[in-house]
């Protein structure tokens, strides 16, 4: 199979619907065009540990996966650099949840 016969899976940005390109690389630089964010909803699981007997651990267990794919021009701007860290880290929104309550006040 020739890799001219291949077709490959065409991205477009989440936020602005743009097509991204491939990361280009030369002999001395490289130029991206998208950021991908392997997320989604989790719950907690504890597992034992094979190398402990007593060693038991929780995990988060990936049980709604999304993908989330962010163009350059996007990735430059804060709000969506923040959507991106709460997507990524949702504690960080219930974190501030109790501030805003407080704040009300």
């Amino acid at each position: 199979m020739s890799a001219a016969g291949t077709s490959k899976l065409s991205l477009h940005c989440n936020h602005c619907g743009r097509q991204v390109g491939e990361t280009v690389h030369t002999r001395s630089s490289y130029a991206v065009d998208y950021y991908v964010l392997h997320t989604g909803a989790v719950e907690p699981m504890t597992i034992q540990r094979a190398d402990e007997p007593y060693g038991r651990i929780t995990v988060l267990k990936l049980i709604e996966p999304r993908t989330v794919v962010t163009c350059a021009d996007c990735y430059r701007q804060p709000t969506i650099q923040e959507e991106r860290d709460l997507l990524f880290r949702p504690e960080l929104s219930s974190a501030d949840e109790p501030e805003a309550a407080t704040d009300a006040r």
